[in-house]
């Protein structure tokens, strides 16, 4: 199995010290792990016994074997058409450019499958399922819409859920209330936003919990944050790529919808009469009327030839 398969397959169960090492394996892989031991721990922000001890956890007797079986791995990627991919990539003239996009999109998704330990998904879907956190979900003014879109989700499934947004006033008010009975979910990818990182700071200093998504560059954000989500945004367009970014939080809400079912269930339903109540979507116009609609229908029209009478 290959070494990045073993960081993310869930098999392994690793320390908080032991995770820094993955997410920086990972945001930089196979590069990361071919410096030293110090270069290593220091990066990642642990000593070097540490990353060592780690090695050992892999199932390598030192930190050479370690990375002996990284460099067999960089040769067979040499030859593999996946660094085809990358390296040759056609320009728009040379072909249909809709299709080359798409297969960019296609690569970046499975770059994020191992991007990401198992145990940093399931802690960010064990915060957003806590019945005692009031959430709050914030963007950057491009990444805002994921914000928008895992609020507009989460809202269905649990209450006491928020979207920060509006004007940088509006935002900043919004700490006031802020402690630790919240956690931020916060959207920041590279170029990384000022007043998101400076928000997010001072959540985390009044004592919410931080999930951050973000790039493999990382955000500023996760020297703090208490959970650190990754993916690849690198694409050929000029602009960094959403999609994975998009895949993960459906993801994330996929997974809290199953471990919600039970609870939300009776929310939703709930909702769902609001809105056929107030007309929302089309199919509620053509909605056929309930038993107790036809009740009074007849009763209004019995009222009314009394009326007459």
């Amino acid at each position: 199995m290959a070494i990045r398969d073993r960081l993310t397959d869930g098999a392994i169960t690793f320390t908080r010290s032991e995770l820094k090492i993955v997410r920086q394996l990972l945001s930089n892989y196979p590069a990361a792990g071919l410096n030293t031991v110090a270069h290593l721990a220091s990066s990642a922000g642990v000593s070097n016994p540490t990353v060592v001890r780690f090695a050992n956890k892999l199932g390598f007797e030192g930190y050479p074997e370690f990375q002996q079986a990284l460099l067999g791995e960089v040769q067979e990627r040499m030859s593999s058409p996946l660094t085809m991919l990358d390296e040759r990539r056609p320009s728009p003239e040379q072909e249909n450019f809709y299709q080359h996009f798409l297969r960019a999109s296609v690569h970046a998704l499975e770059s994020s499958m191992q991007m990401l330990p198992s145990e940093d998904f399931e802690a960010a879907v064990m915060a957003a399922a806590d019945p005692s956190a009031r959430i709050h979900c914030l963007g950057g003014r491009f990444s805002g819409f994921l914000a928008g879109l895992l609020w507009s989700h989460m809202k269905q499934l649990r209450g006491d859920t928020r979207w920060i947004n509006g004007s940088r006033a509006d935002q900043v008010d919004h700490l006031v209330d802020l402690g630790k009975r919240d956690v931020l979910f916060v959207y920041d990818y590279r170029r990384y936003q000022n007043d998101t990182i400076r928000f997010a700071r001072q959540a985390s200093v009044q004592g919410a919990r931080i999930v951050l998504f973000t790039d493999r560059w990382l955000s500023p954000i996760a020297d703090f944050a208490d959970v650190t989500l990754t993916v690849p945004v690198d694409t050929v367009s000029p602009y960094d790529t959403m999609v994975p970014a998009v895949a993960q939080t459906e993801a994330l809400v996929a997974a809290l919808t199953g471990r919600l079912a039970g609870k939300s269930r009776a929310r939703i339903e709930k909702m769902e009469e609001l809105r056929r109540s107030h007309a929302i979507t089309e199919d509620a116009l053509n909605r056929p009327p309930k038993k107790s609609d036809d009740f009074q229908l007849v009763g209004k029209e019995i009222e009314s030839l009394g009326e007459i009478e």
